[in-house]
Parts: structure tokens; sequence; C-alpha cells
């Protein structure tokens, strides 16, 4: 199980159903970073503007482990 990792991890939960699997994780230990899905019907409602990516990456990084590169090379 991802919890059970001794590494910090950063879990993303994005909605409702995501949300309710924080009782899972151990914060003491892992980040969890919430938000509204990103979905059409639900960004505006909390999505945009959450900054997820940027603060995971700053998570990782207060842990001392490399940061996740984002962007989606072009294809060519």
């Amino acid at each position: 199980m991802v919890n059970d990792k001794p590494e910090r991890v950063v879990f993303v939960l994005w909605g409702g159903s995501a949300r309710r699997k924080k009782a899972l994780v151990d914060t003491s230990r892992h980040t969890v970073i919430e938000s509204a899905h990103p979905s059409p019907l639900s960004a505006t409602g909390g999505f945009f503007g959450s900054r997820p990516f940027s603060r995971a990456n700053e998570a990782l990084i207060a842990a001392g482990r490399e940061p996740v590169e984002w962007a989606i090379p072009e294809l060519s």
C-alpha cells in the first residue's frame, strides 16, 4: 500500500470521492493536496487557482526529493 511507504508521498485528491479517502492517509508522514476535480463541470468551482502541481513539487522538494516535470513535451 502506498501509505505504508517510509518516504514522503504526495497524494493529490481531486473531487469528493477522492477527498473521502484522506482518512486512509497517514498525514503525519505524507502530504495531501485536495481540490475540486478538474473536469469541465467543476473546474471553476475550486480547481482553477488551486495550484496542485506546484504544491506537489513544493512538498517533494521539502522532503528532499526531485520535483516532477509536469510539462508535456511537444510532439514532433
